[in-house]
């Protein structure tokens, strides 16, 4: 679409348009925290439903350059500077089978929402079906997190343009470089390419950089029914140093977390509707709700979720 709007000039991750909503699925303590504190639970990268997806687009990468870099030996050597150059930014955490691996990288930290209301897939992954939907106003609230550092855009799922998002922020890393005066990088593609092992190094740390941002919004195609949009967050940091992070337990299992406030200069949280979960379809739920948002001055809609379902 030619009115798309993306992050940045090279990294091609879209974003929503002013007037679109996103949702947010969640429990009822976590409508609480955003209602009365005005913050938001982000999750470590690492610890998502997919707890290796920030490591995908070094995959999608290495596939890329499988196919388009034909000499073998620059090849290798041109990814084997671009997974050290994306290890010493620590952006991706490295894949660690050990017990005693220290990978915290600059562990990232995520909020989830998604384009989509009252769906299925979404209500029995995050609630099952007994939480609740969130509606913000999509630029109400990037302008609420501005006083943080983060990145936002909508995750890509389709590996063919997750591919060709790369490919033109590799094009575009190597015009700038040979403007810069890297002539040799013009014969990159060439099966007879003779690259300077300085301008090598110079287009992996380029290159290290678009991978590590577009790590954070690939995702396989087995979760596009989420149609997710995030919001992506560094830890929190003080005069002390990094913050440790929280805790939550979900199944048993320790979950890290930040909380992310909303910015307290705006006086309304861009909260427009509220949907009840389908397993709460007594009465007592949605006037319950309605109850509580009342007492926090929010007079907005609250609805049930008519999803059909099969006990």
């Amino acid at each position: 679409m030619q009115d798309t709007r993306y992050m940045d000039a090279w990294i091609h991750v879209p974003l929503c348009k002013r007037g679109e909503k996103l949702y947010h699925y969640t429990t009822a303590e976590g409508v609480r925290g955003i209602v009365e504190n005005r913050e938001f639970m982000a999750t470590k990268s690492d610890f998502l439903n997919d707890k290796l997806e920030f490591q995908y687009a070094v995959e999608v990468m290495e596939r890329l350059t499988e196919k388009y870099i034909v000499n073998a030996s620059l090849r290798g050597s041109f990814f084997e500077k671009l997974r050290r150059e994306i290890d010493r930014l620590g952006i991706i955490a490295p894949v660690c089978g050990k017990d005693d691996c220290q990978e915290e990288g600059l562990s990232f930290y995520v909020v989830a929402f998604s384009k989509l209301q009252n769906n299925a897939l979404l209500w029995a992954e995050f609630t099952d079906f007994k939480g609740y939907c969130l509606e913000f106003d999509y630029m109400k609230l990037v302008e609420g997190f501005q006083h943080r550092v983060f990145l936002h855009g909508t995750v890509i799922y389709d590996e063919t343009e997750q591919m060709n998002g790369l490919l033109e922020s590799l094009l575009s890393c190597i015009r700038n470089l040979q403007e810069g005066g890297m002539t040799d990088l013009e014969g990159f593609f060439e099966e007879d390419a003779e690259i300077s092992d300085d301008s090598l190094e110079k287009l992996a740390k380029e290159m290290a950089v678009v991978v590590s941002v577009y790590a954070m919004f690939f995702k396989k195609s087995f979760f596009e029914g989420e149609e997710e949009y995030r919001f992506v967050f560094p830890p929190i940091i003080n005069e002390l140093g990094v913050v440790k992070p929280n805790f939550r337990l979900l199944d048993q299992i320790f979950l890290p977390y930040i909380m992310v406030e909303f910015d307290r200069k705006q006086k309304e949280l861009p909260l427009e509707s509220v949907m009840v979960g389908a397993k709460n379809n007594s009465d007592i739920a949605v006037r319950g709700m309605k109850y509580f948002l009342r007492s926090q001055e929010l007079e907005i809609p609250v609805l049930l979720s008519d999803i059909p379902l099969r006990y």
